[in-house]
């Protein structure tokens, strides 16, 4: 965002009601809640999403905001029968704003959320937070901290039902050989990532995220062929650390993939 930011903490409580679903809580720059798809038969998974209905002009953070930024963040540890649990990220824009460059989303957007139950016969509780950057000349923190049943014994209505489907199918696809990163070397502070690419649509961007200890910025575009481009990428932080396997999405017009590359050192 811009060179001086005015940060605002906001802790948010996502009140409990009946269904898995959070209320609608009122945040400067838009609305917040985390909608929960309840199982009406015993299953392993859970999906979810936290859904963030921005105001016009305003913006959230993608998982690696770049130059500056709050990256979104859940934290379940509190929950009980939750086994493991995952955030994923629809693809980000770039924002270039002066000095500072960043990745994020301009426009509502609903973060998918994956859920694995210990044991799928019992219900689950979920008792956390989730943590994210709403911005628009300023950037707020918001903590926003939910405590709520998951069960079998109310079928989710469908609107819920439709917006977590359509958070999931917003997901990039899965990289492939043929679209997606063929290499990653380091060298000094800089990653270099070449990547291939389905046609020779100019309209290509990388993001990249590593794994909190080892943060990115944003890419580069060095070298451009029909079927392949080279981009570079700076380390923010940990640069003395081993670098961790990249975590990208690749965009080449309107597709985009996601995947994971190791890094040569």
């Amino acid at each position: 965002m811009k060179t001086e930011l005015l940060f605002l903490a906001a802790v948010i409580a996502f009140a409990a009601p009946a269904h898995a679903n959070s209320e609608w809580t009122k945040t400067p720059g838009g609305n917040v809640r985390l909608v929960i798809d309840n199982p009406v038969q015993p299953s392993p998974e859970i999906r979810g999403a936290i859904e963030i209905n921005l105001d016009p002009g305003w913006k959230t953070y993608w998982r690696e905001p770049g130059d500056a930024g709050v990256p979104p963040e859940l934290d379940l540890t509190e929950s009980t029968n939750i086994k493991s649990y995952a955030l994923s990220f629809p693809t980000p824009h770039r924002f270039d704003e002066g000095n500072t460059h960043w990745a994020g989303y301009k426009k509502p957007i609903a973060l998918p959320v994956t859920l694995t139950l210990a044991d799928p016969a019992k219900p689950a509780h979920l008792k956390g937070h989730a943590f994210l950057g709403i911005c628009e000349t300023i950037c707020i923190p918001v903590k926003a901290e939910f405590d709520f049943a998951v069960d079998n014994t109310k079928p989710t209505d469908p609107l819920t039902k439709t917006l977590i489907d359509s958070a999931f199918e917003q997901l990039p696809g899965v990289a492939s050989a043929t679209f997606g990163a063929r290499s990653a070397v380091r060298k000094d502070d800089r990653v270099r990532v070449t990547v291939d690419l389905p046609s020779d649509d100019p309209n290509t961007d990388i993001f990249v995220a590593g794994d909190g200890i080892v943060t990115f910025g944003m890419s580069k575009l060095k070298d451009r062929q029909a079927n392949s481009a080279v981009f570079s990428v700076r380390i923010i932080s940990g640069k003395d650390k081993k670098t961790p396997p990249l975590n990208y999405t690749l965009v080449q017009g309107d597709k985009a993939v996601s995947g994971t590359i190791g890094v040569q050192e």
